[in-house]
């Protein structure tokens, strides 16, 4: 597997969760002090396709596969990339593709881009029943 899909890993809020690296390092629509990736090296604040969506929904059915058979406990599945994880345009697609794992999901993002209706409608796609 690659870079796209890490853990599962702890998390205080989400428990379990497998990470979903949508977004290149640094590609990010602010340039927080205060982030722990440093300074952005791509501010954008237009959504553009990133990664082949297939191969994401891939890797991650790939890594629950393992997780699950290795028994280990699993409660999210979060987009936490190296940049803004709404910039990516491939992202209802990708979230779509996830849904039949079953699992819930969470999106880590500085809400920059939640003014556009496509991300607002990708977004709405992690709260939807299959």
């Amino acid at each position: 597997m690659g870079d796209l899909v890490f853990g599962p890993v702890p998390s205080r809020r989400l428990g379990k969760s497998i990470g979903i690296n949508n977004i290149p390092p640094k590609n990010c629509s602010y340039a927080c002090v205060y982030c722990q990736l440093g300074k952005a090296i791509e501010m954008e604040a237009q959504r553009k396709h990133f990664y082949n969506p297939q191969q994401v929904i891939d890797e991650v059915a790939e890594r629950v596969r393992v997780v699950e058979k290795n028994g280990e406990k699993l409660d999210y599945l979060t987009f936490v990339p190296d940049g803004e994880a709404t910039l990516d345009a491939n992202l209802e697609e990708i979230i779509s593709g996830l849904k039949p794992l079953n699992r819930k999901m969470a999106i880590i993002t500085n809400s920059s881009l939640i003014v556009e209706r496509m991300t607002r409608a990708g977004l709405r796609t992690t709260n939807e029943s299959n």
